[in-house]
């Protein structure tokens, strides 16, 4: 079956990727995963065939029925279990698939690379409810969401997303892994519930400091961040104003963004 280009639909030609997800996830005792684009079905019969209950979320209706008939044959077994839902993950209702049925849940897919970060932000809001979100994404994205600070890839993303999560890549999955093969590599990203989690206030507070900070992330704190310094006794920060937005850690932040907006 043709890839639609509009999805940006990059296939695994390998299993080798897959077996290691499925494997990471029965290491955190999942029993049961969200599949984002399953697209012709790889990891999807991997999951099943790792007893995962599966929900398979795919928006191209093609592959829905293809799947949706793969879901028939395995239910007239007692071997796995497969649902299909045709939607885009975007707009699926992650809630009541939550609140349907008890145990360990994850949300699992080879993501496609045009819509990485939507995705990932999505998922970022269910980690408290999940053992875990394991994707497949570019490399170059990966990098940015588990990037250390310093770095060229740190950057909001990476607090955003290190705010809320442990984060890390497992591994990496060259391009000749894929078909067709795409311009990057790609990477399997791994993220956890942090603890404790900080408040929804808090978090959306420094989102705020963080989205000026790197604006202009070449220049001292001082300048990038000068709106929220109006009024301020810049001796009292606990932060060195000296520095640069990429240099400090999502902690510092923290501590920044509690203090500018108190």
């Amino acid at each position: 079956m043709q890839q639609k280009k509009s999805l940006g639909q990059v296939f695994l030609k390998v299993d080798w990727p897959v077996q290691r997800m499925v494997e990471r996830l029965q290491d955190l005792g999942v029993k049961r995963a969200i599949e984002i684009g399953p697209g012709g079905g790889v990891l999807t019969k991997a999951l099943v065939e790792a007893g995962i209950r599966t929900t398979a979320v795919e928006k191209d209706p093609r592959f829905a029925e293809k799947l949706q008939g793969y879901a028939e044959e395995i239910g007239r077994t007692a071997f796995g279990h497969l649902s299909v839902v045709q939607a885009d993950f975007l707009s699926f209702d992650i809630d009541s698939w939550l609140a349907a049925e008890e145990g360990a849940a994850a949300i699992v897919g080879n993501i496609p690379y045009h819509i990485s970060s939507p995705i990932v932000l999505r998922t970022l809001g269910y980690l408290s409810q999940l053992e875990a979100v394991l994707v497949m994404t570019q490399l170059e994205f990966a990098k940015r969401v588990a990037a250390r600070p310093g770095t060229k890839d740190f950057g909001s993303l990476t607090v955003y997303s290190q705010l809320r999560a442990e984060v890390g890549i497992e591994f990496e999955v060259e391009r000749d892994c894929f078909q067709p093969v795409p311009k990057v590599d790609s990477a399997v990203l791994l993220l956890q519930r942090k603890s404790p989690m900080l408040s929804a206030e808090i978090l959306a507070g420094v989102e705020r400091v963080t989205r000026h900070a790197f604006t202009q992330r070449r220049k001292k704190l001082r300048n990038s961040i000068s709106p929220f310094l109006f009024g301020k006794d810049e001796s009292q920060c606990p932060i060195d104003l000296e520095r640069r937005a990429d240099v400090l850690s999502p902690e510092e932040f923290t501590v920044l963004a509690a203090w500018l907006l108190a």
